[in-house]
């Protein structure tokens, strides 16, 4: 027995010490690949369970270098030597030039040879090429645009003119991207920073789309300088709202373009992740940042326009939480504005508002533009009567959902012979939740059925069965992950489970699980590893949301983690020591996640151990009583 416990002993041991290396370095790694300065080892595109080489159309690099700066601290001596250009000034493909626009307040930095350069046509001879000038003229029609909607322009170190760089970025796969640079505090605006600019030299590569390289410098430059004015109001911005906003900008400044609308179906098919989903490599994939654009238009038409500029003076005059991830929380941030004198509302309630105009579609603003938002998309769809807990879809899913922070989901009820005259539903949800329904006639009119509650609450939908359809909206409209709702049709009432009241994000925190676009709750993972880009982060994320929250047994035990976790993730991460012990202990379940026949063999193996250690233990107590 003591060679097998021995040999167990080394055989566990090398599994966890063949493991470890391949996840020590999995931030660098990230970061490493992300910048092209490796292309990623094939363990690291496992781990994250999708391979980081990506089909995501251009974008923003802007969210990137500013994990970059974030994370800095925490990467390997040997990685920042390597990645110190990416947070340095750019160098140009050939001899760089300049030209500074009529106004004095930009400089345009290009070459005339090499990869970067632009196209050199001169139709007026003056030895400047056209599109450097029109860049120039766009960047102040931007600036002057923005003043007149009440922002200040983007700061710079002595008031010199703003660097803006034309290089090629399509390989990158971005449209632009805006770093900070130093330091420039003034009265009210303790945190602001300067920054410079990197654009596309000319827009013309596929990956740009249909637009003209006009339009889609325009836009770019309007998105691009809108971060530069937001490090100019606080660097610690959170990343989700800054895309957010620099996006919704985009349509304000140049409302004939639309390049923004292709971002809306990625978050309508992802609509039970939060409002404020971190920003990461497969952001324009599953709506996260860019899509959330739409949310500043419903802000705009419902307070106006100027809500969301009140936003960011609002984030102004507060300081970083501090912690692993400095950046601040926007959510928190939004709840304190729109409760505030003249809003005199909640999140929660605009929210939920943008929700159901999702369906209904009586959009105030941009009214000839309608037809470019994308349908709603349900969750799942029920043509089988009556409805009971234990019914399923058209694609096998239950009439029950947990739901993380600000995040909705959609039931789809067509009419069929099982169909009900009048369709009753009943809905049971925690104190997060707030349902209605609506019904669309024939005739096209969408008539709206709200819950007054949803305590097993039961509203009914006359002529259901000779109407076009039915849905139901389900949302959790508060800052707290884990709301449930049910809900039947043949008046029976479902169980669900009051979550622990622990924000999702917090002002005053000091974990870094707060902030940055929503961590996704992993706290003591992310308060182990750093930063909830880590790829080990990443992949609990994905197996709690892919697995765990598809099944009673799991969202048990999230709800659980979620009551307990936030003050031991607060604790971990004011301790080097235990952020790494922490990390040593979750290597074999990130390994198990990432490697389901390796990682089971080992726990296995580990629990065959242990029983049989058990079952000693006890022969020889028995053999001494």
């Amino acid at each position: 027995m003591n060679i097998f416990m021995k040999q167990l002993a080394v055989t566990i041991l090398s599994l966890l010490a063949f493991s470890l290396p391949a996840f020590a370095g999995q931030l660098d790694d990230y970061y490493l690949s992300a910048f092209g300065a490796q292309p990623g080892s094939a363990l690291e595109k496992a781990v994250l369970l999708q391979s980081t080489e990506t089909t995501e159309p251009a974008h923003c690099g802007t969210p990137l270098k500013h994990a970059l700066q974030r994370d800095w601290n925490q990467l390997e001596p040997a990685t920042q030597k390597v990645l110190a250009k990416q947070l340095a000034l750019p160098t140009l493909s050939g001899t760089e030039l300049t030209y500074t626009s009529t106004g004095g307040y930009f400089k345009i930095h290009y070459t005339t040879s090499g990869s970067d350069a632009p196209p050199l046509t001169d139709a007026n001879a003056n030895g400047i090429p056209d599109w450097v000038e029109t860049v120039a003229t766009t960047m102040e029609n931007n600036r002057a645009s923005y003043i007149s909607l009440g922002y200040r322009p983007a700061p710079t170190v002595n008031s010199a003119p703003y660097n803006v760089y034309l290089l090629n970025l399509a390989p990158l796969g971005i449209y632009g991207q805006t770093t900070s640079t130093q330091a420039v505090p003034s009265t009210g605006y303790a945190n602001a920073y300067a920054s410079y600019m990197e654009i596309d030299n000319n827009f013309l590569d596929s990956i740009y789309g249909s637009y003209t390289p006009l339009q889609s410098l325009q836009i770019t430059t309007a998105h691009e300088y809108q971060h530069a004015i937001q490090y100019g109001y606080n660097l610690y911005f959170d990343v989700w709202y800054a895309e957010a906003t620099s996006t919704w900008y985009e349509d304000e400044l140049y409302d004939n373009v639309n390049q923004l609308y292709n971002y809306l179906p990625a978050w309508f098919n992802n609509s039970t992740l939060s409002l404020d989903i971190a920003v990461e490599s497969d952001a324009t994939t599953i709506g996260a940042g860019y899509g959330r654009w739409i949310f500043n238009r419903f802000l705009a038409e419902q307070h106006g326009v100027a809500v969301v500029r009140s936003a960011w003076e609002k984030l102004a005059t507060l300081n970083s939480p501090g912690g692993i991830n400095p950046d601040i929380p926007m959510v928190p941030v939004l709840e304190i504005l729109l409760s505030s004198t003249p809003y005199n509302t909640t999140l929660g309630d605009d929210f939920f508002g943008l929700t159901k105009r999702f369906y209904t579609r009586d959009w105030t603003s941009h009214t000839s533009d309608i037809s470019r938002i994308h349908t709603y998309v349900p969750k799942a769809i029920f043509n089988s009567f009556p409805i009971t807990a234990n019914s399923l879809s058209t694609t096998n899913t239950l009439p029950s959902i947990t739901l993380p922070h600000y995040s909705y989901a959609y039931y789809k009820f067509v009419p069929s012979s099982s169909a009900p005259s009048d369709l009753n539903i009943t809905v049971n949800g925690t104190s997060g939740i707030k349902a209605t329904a609506f019904l669309t006639n024939n005739s096209g009119t969408i008539l709206e059925y709200p819950f007054a509650s949803v305590n097993g609450t039961t509203v009914s939908i006359p002529n259901f069965s000779s109407s076009t359809e039915a849905v139901l909206l389900v949302a959790n409209v508060v800052n707290v992950d884990g709301h449930q709702a049910s809900f039947t049709t043949n008046g029976s009432v479902s169980g669900v489970t009051e979550p622990p009241n622990t924000p999702a994000s917090s002002l005053t925190t000091t974990s870094s699980t707060s902030g940055g676009g929503g961590g996704g709750g992993c706290f003591i993972a992310t308060a182990a590893y750093g930063s909830y880009l880590h790829p080990q982060v990443r992949v609990l994320r994905d197996f709690r949301d892919h697995y765990l929250l598809t099944n009673a047994p799991g969202r048990a035990f999230v709800s659980l983690y979620y009551r307990f976790s936030p003050p031991l993730a607060d604790f971990i991460v004011q301790h080097d020591m235990l952020r790494l012990i922490v990390r040593l202990l979750l290597t074999p379940l990130v390994y198990s996640v990432a490697y389901p026949v390796t990682g089971g063999t080992i726990m296995l193996v580990s629990l065959a151990g242990g029983a049989i250690i058990l079952r000693r233990r006890k022969a020889i107590v028995a053999r001494y009583e």
